[in-house]
């Protein structure tokens, strides 16, 4: 482009979003301070009607819920603002415009985020919103409004009769949304969605988990790069309510991926996703290697964060799955050796978690300011 003024502007804001993430990185990071954390898949895996929607989030009681995340020393959580089924728990003018629906109908009345934010930050305890790096994926005709890169079938549109959740092993030749590389017109789009609620929450929000960030969104970052849109505005449109948010992205469980032994997944990653299911690397014979930053570390300048489920699953069970002995004695490692955690809970529509879940991360917190030491105190 030989427009000189524009080419200045898109130049000062790709080289403003840079020193953003440098500052981002360059200090200590409060996820070394957190000790551990808690996640809440909150109505992500659910198929729900407008209504029943609305009514679930009405339902949903905040003190009670931030109360209950308290009382476990939990310095932060991980809180599903939605996920594949294209419905959020807060109102978004930019998504519904998208969509051309009115708010209440993909979006929620309430705004959730909103008022589990405020009654987070006067505990001191830090949010971070789940969110996808890609278009909801369940709904072709989402996927369509928002600009993404349609699911297709031998480089062709695989059209709204396919699954747009399906599979190669289905069906021939097939490749989801995600597993193609974004285009301008849907990083613009998401840059506006994403933005909004960015500008909205500003500080109340400590951070992003991008989910669906595969290889091949990596992949194109810097062919994108000409384009007036690209990763890199839309991440300006993530941090332009809190410029030092922290931000993670997740392409899958494996360690490679999901602890970057290999390197960030973007530019901008200031802490790993942290996926997995166990304490210990899976191998073929069983398990391996304890997961911790001395043994997978992370790139200079990212914090090692691990994401474990703490039930059957995530979003799943009602019984702790780990001894609370044995969470003491990871938790230690990992915070010794400047890592984080994160644990997946189990929540109810009215934001009650199972109790005997509750009641271990209780007593989990009442070893907290020794975790928080920075010495390996637990271990023989």
């Amino acid at each position: 482009m030989k427009r000189r003024v524009p080419c200045l502007k898109i130049s000062a804001a790709v080289l403003l979003g840079h020193a953003f993430n440098e500052r981002a990185i360059s200090k200590e990071s409060w996820l070394q301070e957190s000790g551990y954390g808690l996640m809440f898949h909150y109505e992500a895996f659910k198929s729900h009607t407008p209504e029943s929607y609305n009514r679930a989030i009405d339902s949903f009681n905040v003190n009670h819920f931030v109360e209950s995340i308290q009382s476990t020393k939990a310095g932060h959580i991980i809180f599903v603002i939605g996920q594949h089924w294209g419905k959020y728990c807060a109102p978004n003018s930019a998504y519904e415009k998208f969509l051309g629906v009115d708010t209440g109908e993909w979006t929620s009345n309430r705004d959730l985020i909103m008022e589990i934010g405020k009654e987070l930050a006067e505990r001191e305890i830090r949010l971070i919103i789940y969110m996808t790096a890609r278009a909801p994926m369940r709904h072709y005709k989402i996927i369509k409004a928002l600009g993404d890169t349609l699911p297709s079938i031998n480089g062709k549109p695989a059209g709204n009769k396919i699954d747009p959740m399906s599979h190669p092993k289905k069906v021939k030749g097939f490749r989801r949304s995600e597993n193609q590389a974004p285009n301008p017109i849907f990083l613009k789009n998401w840059g506006e969605v994403c933005g909004e609620w960015s500008r909205r929450y500003g500080k109340l929000i400590s951070g992003w988990w991008f989910d669906g960030y595969k290889m091949e969104m990596k992949d194109s970052y810097e062919s994108l790069k000409k384009e007036a849109h690209n990763i890199d505005t839309w991440i300006d449109a993530v941090r332009s309510g809190n410029p030092e948010a922290e931000l993670a992205f997740n392409a899958g469980a494996h360690p490679i991926l999901s602890l970057c032994t290999r390197g960030k997944l973007c530019p901008y990653q200031t802490f790993t996703s942290g996926e997995n299911h166990n304490f210990n690397e899976r191998t073929k014979k069983g398990f391996g290697k304890p997961l911790t930053p001395t043994n997978f570390p992370a790139p200079d300048g990212v914090v090692w964060h691990l994401l474990l489920p703490a039930g059957k699953g995530w979003g799943a069970g009602d019984q702790l799955r780990f001894k609370v002995q044995t969470l003491k004695e990871r938790i230690d490692v990992i915070n010794a050796e400047g890592g984080a955690i994160t644990f997946d809970v189990p929540i109810s529509s009215k934001g009650e978690i199972p109790q005997k879940i509750l009641q271990g991360f209780q007593e989990l917190g009442t070893y907290k300011s020794r975790l928080n030491d920075g010495v390996k105190s637990f271990l023989d």
